[in-house]
């Protein structure tokens, strides 16, 4: 009997990955193509031919509708294809390719998975993520540094819907910039990463808690233009948070580790990393104005939910900020 694999999923990059291994091992086969437009008839026929001549084929099927989106939806002409799936046992390798999830709640789509072989390619996040970059790095021979991979996973907490087939292209693009350098390290990445929404919010906190004021005015139009600007103002008031209370610390006379002890003995979840960029802005931050600033932040949020609140009080609040005095602490 020969291989059947369903391939289905939202992210399209992981999606030709499989397709690609998958029809590797069939390198001295010849792929028959189809589609939502083949008829199911010609599909069925070609899935049960018996070759004389030993020519099979591998048969690609693209997104054929024998996936049920209500319990109650008739299959139609297709469901031949699909009953001739929980059956199959012919010669030809299938694979079958389907760009969208599938509600495995519906009897029909669970016994269709129960019969053959399937891998789900969702959007990966967070530690998945960086598990694939990980990955990808080490088959193309090379290795994320510590504080690469801190960097990077910092970014990737904030910008959760990153599609993989970016971060594909933008490692591809790292891979021909470093050449025979085999280490990524945070200031590569700083310095040559693209400019996605992630980074220039990053760039904005930094040149926030720097009161440079000039790199501020170059960002506003971005980030009162950005499309998720309420998750970034949350994400910029979090991190201004985290800066003031480890810059408390610091004031106090504690280290860096004795900080990030502290956060954790006090059931902190942030991790070490983000202590760490934060001690190390400690030195220039002025902490009555940076309180100052967060509760105008949380105001200015407050009524933007509301629907009352104007965006453009987040940059004369950031500008009020820059002009406040040093702090010695």
């Amino acid at each position: 009997m020969s291989e059947v694999l369903l391939v289905y999923g939202d992210e399209p990059q992981r999606m030709e990955e499989v397709k690609g291994a998958f029809l590797a091992s069939y390198t001295t086969l010849t792929v028959r193509m189809f589609d939502s437009e083949s008829s199911p008839r010609s599909i069925c026929e070609a899935m049960n031919e018996q070759s004389l001549f030993g020519d099979v084929s591998v048969l690609y099927i693209a997104n054929p509708p024998i996936i049920k989106k209500t319990a109650k939806q008739s299959l139609g002409e297709w469901q031949q294809l699909y009953d001739a799936l929980l059956t199959y046992n012919g010669e030809s390798p299938i694979l079958l390719m389907y760009h969208e999830s599938i509600d495995k709640r519906i009897q029909a789509n669970k016994a269709l998975l129960a019969a053959i072989r399937h891998e789900e390619c969702h959007k990966l996040k967070g530690p998945e993520l960086l598990t694939w970059v990980t990955s990808y790095c080490k088959k193309n021979g090379y290795t994320l540094t510590r504080d690469g991979m801190l960097y990077l996973q910092h970014v990737l907490e904030l910008w959760q819907d990153v599609p993989v087939s970016f971060l594909r292209t933008e490692f591809d693009r790292y891979f021909l910039q470093l050449g025979k350098t085999k280490k990524i390290t945070e200031d590569f990445l700083r310095e040559n990463s693209s400019d996605y929404g992630a980074k220039n919010i990053f760039a904005f906190k930094d040149a926030l808690l720097q009161k440079n004021a000039a790199v501020l005015m170059e960002l506003f139009p971005f980030m009162l233009s950005y499309k998720e600007i309420d998750r970034a103002l949350s994400y910029i008031e979090s991190q201004l948070r985290l800066q003031l209370m480890v810059s408390e610390c610091r004031a106090y006379g504690m280290s860096e580790a004795e900080t990030v002890a502290y956060m954790k003995d006090n059931g902190s979840t942030v991790k070490p990393y983000p202590i760490k960029l934060a001690y190390s802005a400690a030195r220039s931050v002025t902490i009555p104005a940076l309180a100052g600033l967060l509760r105008q932040l949380y105001e200015i949020i407050r009524l933007g939910r509301m629907g009352e609140g104007q965006l453009i009080q987040v940059r004369d609040a950031c500008l009020t900020y820059c002009l406040s005095e040093e702090e010695k602490i």
